[in-house]
C-alpha cells in the first residue's frame, strides 16, 4: 500500500513538473510568435541569464583606479545606461539589452586622457536594423612605438650605456632604464627617454548599421568613420627624467626617436609600406567607408556561453572621400564558445573561449596608426596589437607590428559564485588564459617559426548580465602586467 502511495506521489510531481514545463513552453512559443519576425532558437538567452536578466532601464558602474606601467596611476570611471524592456517583450529573451548608451572618462599621471561616448540599438523600433553610434577622444603623451615590420619580433636592442656596446635587453624594464641614462654631448646632456614614444592626439567618430538575416544569425554591415589625427615626436625636446650612470637626475634633451629614424630612413619600412602621418602636431584626415560580413550564433553578446562568431571586415581610405589617405584595411576572425559543464543548479558553468584573427593593411599612402588595430567592427577603435591588454597581455603594447598580424586567445570562463546585492545581481569567476600571436611583412612570409605566447589568469565579475569587469595578470619573457577594464576582451 505505501509502495503504491509512494508511486502516485511520484507521478504526481512528474504530472505537475511536466505541466510546469508546458505552461513554461507555451510562454517562449507565446513571446516567439509575438516577434515582427523569426529569430533563431541559437540566439535565444540561457536560462540562468534569464532567471537573473534585470528588466527596464537601470545604470550600471564603476569609478576606475589603474595603475598602468607606461602612464602612472590614473583615475576615471565608466557609466552604462541600459534598458532591457519587460519580459513581456519579445525581444526580451533574444537580446543583451533593448538599448545602451555608455560613457567613459580617464586621466592619467602622464597627462594622458580618454573620454567616450557610445549607443548601440539592437532591433531598432523592432526592425531587422541595429545601429551604434562611436565618439571617442584621446591624447597621450607617451604612445608606444617599436617599429614597423616582422624586425620587430627581434630582441629588444641598445647600446649599453654602461659599456657603450649595442646588446640585446631581455627585460623590458632594463632595456628602459638602459634609454633613461644621459650622456654628455656638445656641452649639454643627450637622453633617449622618448625613445620608443610620441605625442598622440585622436579623434574617432563612428556611425555603423546592421541588417540580420538567417533569423538573426548573418548581419551585413556598413558604416562611415572619421578619424583626425595628431602626431609629433620627442626629438630634440627636453626629456621629462634623466639619469647619469650614478643615478643622479640631470636636465638633458632627448635624441632621435625611433619613430623619426623609421620615418625618415631611405628604403626603410615606411617607404617599404607606404606610410605617413608623421604629422608634427599638425591634424590629418583620415575618411573611411566600413563594411562587414558576421555570422552571429552567440547567445548573450557580454558574456557569450555558446555559439560562434565569424567575422570578415574592410575597411577604405581613398581621396575622393575627402581623405589624406589611400589604403585598404582587411580582417577576418572567428570566435567560439562552449559551456561544457554546468552544477549548482546551472548557476555556476565552465566556458572555452577561443578567438582567431588576420589582419592586414596595404595602399598607396597608408596611415601608419591603421597598423596599430585590427578593424574589428564589433566595436570602436578595433583591437590593439601585438601587445597590451586585449592581444598579448603579458607584452607591452604594441610591441609587435607588421601589415600582417594574426593573433589567438583562449580562455577558460568559469562562473563560481553569484549573489545578489541591493537589487543588482553580481557572477564571480576565474578565468585562466593564454594569448599567442606574431607578425609578417607579406602574407608569403607567414609560418609559426616566430610565435610569441603569454599565459595568464583573470578575474571575472559580471553585473546584471550586460557588464562585466576583468582583471588579468600576464608573464611574458619580458616582463609582467596587471590590467582592469570592462567587457571580455573578445
Amino acid at each position: 500500500m505505501h509502495k503504491i502511495s509512494f508511486l502516485a506521489f511520484c507521478l504526481l510531481l512528474f504530472a505537475i513538473k511536466g505541466l510546469a514545463q508546458s505552461d513554461s513552453d507555451e510562454k517562449k512559443d507565446s513571446l516567439a510568435q509575438k516577434l515582427p519576425f523569426n529569430i533563431s532558437e541559437e540566439k535565444r538567452l540561457p536560462a540562468d541569464d534569464l532567471e537573473n536578466k534585470k528588466e527596464g532601464f537601470f545604470i550600471t558602474g564603476l569609478p576606475q583606479f589603474e595603475y598602468d606601467p607606461i602612464r602612472g596611476a590614473g583615475i576615471g570611471g565608466t557609466l552604462f545606461l541600459l534598458q532591457n524592456g519587460t519580459r513581456d517583450d519579445p525581444f526580451f529573451e533574444y537580446t543583451p539589452y533593448r538599448y545602451r548608451i555608455s560613457t567613459e572618462f580617464k586621466v592619467f599621471q602622464n597627462g594622458r586622457a580618454r573620454g567616450a561616448l557610445n549607443m548601440d540599438i539592437p532591433y531598432v523600433f523592432n526592425t531587422r536594423w541595429r545601429l551604434r553610434l562611436d565618439a571617442v577622444y584621446w591624447e597621450d603623451p607617451n604612445a608606444q612605438y617599436f617599429g614597423i615590420g616582422s624586425h620587430t619580433l627581434r630582441p629588444l636592442r641598445f647600446e649599453d650605456k654602461n659599456t657603450g656596446i649595442a646588446r640585446n635587453f631581455s627585460r623590458m624594464n632594463d632595456y628602459l632604464d638602459n634609454l633613461s641614462i644621459a650622456r654628455e654631448r656638445d656641452g649639454q646632456f643627450i637622453t633617449d627617454f622618448h625613445y620608443n614614444q610620441y605625442f598622440q592626439r585622436e579623434q574617432l567618430y563612428n556611425f555603423l548599421f546592421e541588417r540580420v538575416f538567417l533569423e538573426g544569425k548573418l548581419r551585413l554591415m556598413f558604416g562611415y568613420e572619421m578619424l583626425f589625427t595628431s602626431i609629433s615626436d620627442y626629438t630634440g625636446e627636453e626629456a621629462e627624467e634623466a639619469f647619469l650612470r650614478d643615478g643622479q637626475s640631470v636636465r638633458a634633451i632627448n635624441d632621435t626617436t625611433l619613430i623619426f629614424k623609421e620615418s625618415t630612413r631611405p628604403g626603410g619600412s615606411w617607404e617599404r609600406f607606404n606610410l605617413s602621418g608623421l604629422t608634427n602636431g599638425d591634424w590629418a584626415f583620415t575618411s573611411m567607408l566600413a563594411f562587414a560580413l558576421i555570422y552571429d550564433t552567440r547567445d548573450l553578446e557580454p558574456d557569450p556561453s555558446k555559439g560562434v562568431f565569424l567575422q570578415y571586415s574592410h575597411e577604405y581610405s581613398a581621396p575622393f572621400l575627402g581623405s589624406q589617405f589611400d589604403f585598404n584595411k582587411f580582417m577576418v576572425q572567428g570566435q567560439y564558445f562552449n559551456t561544457f559543464a554546468r552544477w549548482r543548479n546551472n548557476k555556476s558553468r565552465l566556458t572555452l573561449a577561443a578567438m582567431g584573427s588576420i589582419g592586414y593593411v596595404l595602399g598607396r599612402n597608408v596611415n601608419f596608426l591603421e597598423m596599430f588595430d585590427l578593424s574589428s567592427q564589433a566595436e570602436a577603435g578595433g583591437i590593439l596589437v601585438l601587445g597590451g591588454p586585449r592581444s598579448l597581455r603579458g607584452y607591452r603594447e604594441v610591441r609587435f607590428l607588421a601589415p600582417v598580424v594574426g593573433l589567438v586567445n583562449l580562455e577558460l570562463r568559469s562562473r563560481l559564485y553569484d549573489f545578489k546585492l541591493s537589487k543588482q545581481h553580481f557572477g564571480l569567476g576565474i578565468t585562466p588564459f593564454l594569448d599567442m600571436g606574431s607578425v609578417w611583412d607579406t602574407f608569403g612570409e607567414m609560418d609559426l617559426k616566430n610565435i610569441r605566447t603569454t599565459p595568464g589568469i583573470g578575474g571575472r565579475i559580471a553585473w546584471n548580465q550586460s557588464t562585466i569587469l576583468r582583471l588579468d595578470f600576464a608573464r611574458s619573457p619580458e616582463g609582467s602586467q596587471f590590467f582592469f577594464g570592462f567587457g571580455h576582451i573578445f
